[in-house]
């Protein structure tokens, strides 16, 4: 909570009048009116709202179309249960609640399972650098920059961005099989279910997150994004800026620019790590009866059958080697009934 919210919360409290022209300036209760005629009755409403002019509108038409297609009714979804607790057990959120645990958080943080680094006392020099896309001359590339930290990594690699680069997914897998852990924070709205296919691996863990929630008075509300992007490697060197890890095709086609950081203000990149990662949730999984369920079998049907650490492919293994299921000798098991509905249900998905 905030230092104005527990002001809040004092009557006698007096608080000094903003004028909309001072930095502190933050609330507007006509502002919020207009945003709850936006979400409940629509853009028209809306405009209704403020005024013909375009002058007097706060949000720009692209904002009030995001707003438009992000808004949904509320409602108050479980929380998922996390499979790695503090002490390697799962989390059941429904048992905590502050009115009888005081001391505990309605939602208990997430367990950093893959390991954490000790910080060294040591730090390295305090240095700031710029790179560009496209670069400077003899400058590497912000992508060259970025996967030659993550190829070189050998502590720990928290990534605060949504990646789609094949060849970036695959110097994370490299690291992960060389046993350095992964941590990556994808925003909610875009995270991409192929995308988080290619990411499994049992040294990298995959979380979401969203940004901050706006409720009406009439059960609707919008949701905001993540829109923090920050690389942080082995707690010593962290790269921020406008990198976004599409495909090489963005990187020729986009400028982008990015700030490289050493010395102690990794400490508060590593702090806001921590942050977020405790606010994230874990992947959600599929919907039943749905494509990305079967797709989800399908998946966990080659890992039962393929290496988890074979080197990053950018083609699917369509026909596998028959080879690998003479390694099993003896008569087949005997056929059940859920067997056959799941070899109608393969059957079916070619």
């Amino acid at each position: 909570m905030t230092d104005s919210q527990e002001q809040c919360l004092n009557e006698d409290i007096v608080f000094l009048p903003v004028s909309e022209t001072s930095p502190e300036f933050l609330y507007s209760e006509p502002e919020r009116l207009a945003v709850e005629r936006l979400l409940n009755a629509g853009p028209e409403a809306f405009y209704s709202t403020v005024g013909a002019g375009q002058s007097s509108c706060f949000l720009s038409p692209d904002e009030v179309t995001e707003i438009t297609n992000w808004a949904q009714d509320y409602h108050l979804s479980p929380h998922p249960k996390e499979e790695n607790g503090e002490f390697g057990q799962g989390l059941d959120f429904g048992g905590y609640s502050s009115t009888y645990y005081p001391a505990h958080s309605d939602t208990p943080a997430p367990c950093l399972a893959l390991g954490w680094p000790e910080s060294s006392p040591w730090r390295r020099e305090d240095s700031v650098r710029v790179y560009t896309s496209p670069p400077a001359e003899g400058e590497p590339s912000v992508r060259e920059l970025i996967r030659r930290k993550l190829q070189t990594a050998t502590q720990v690699c928290l990534i605060m961005l949504c990646i789609y680069d094949c060849a970036v997914i695959g110097d994370l897998h490299n690291a992960a099989s060389r046993g350095v852990p992964v941590y990556i924070i994808i925003n909610q709205r875009s995270a991409q279910e192929n995308t988080l296919v290619r990411l499994r691996h049992p040294n990298i863990q995959v979380r979401v997150l969203g940004g901050k929630s706006f409720c009406s008075r009439a059960g609707r509300m919008v949701a905001g994004e993540m829109r923090s992007k920050f690389v942080l490697v082995d707690l010593q060197t962290v790269i921020h800026g406008s990198y976004r890890s599409a495909s090489p095709l963005y990187a020729h086609l986009h400028r982008q620019l990015v700030t490289v950081l050493t010395g102690s203000v990794v400490d508060s990149f590593d702090h806001e790590f921590r942050i977020l990662f405790a606010a994230s949730s874990p992947v959600p999984e599929p919907r039943i009866g749905s494509c990305g369920q079967i797709s989800n079998h399908l998946n966990n049907f080659s890992d039962t059958w393929f290496p988890k650490h074979l080197p990053f492919l950018d083609t699917e293994i369509t026909n596998p080697p028959s080879s690998t299921l003479n390694r099993f000798s003896g008569p087949p098991p005997p056929t059940s009934p859920t067997d056959n509905n799941l070899s109608h249900l393969l059957a079916s998905h070619r």
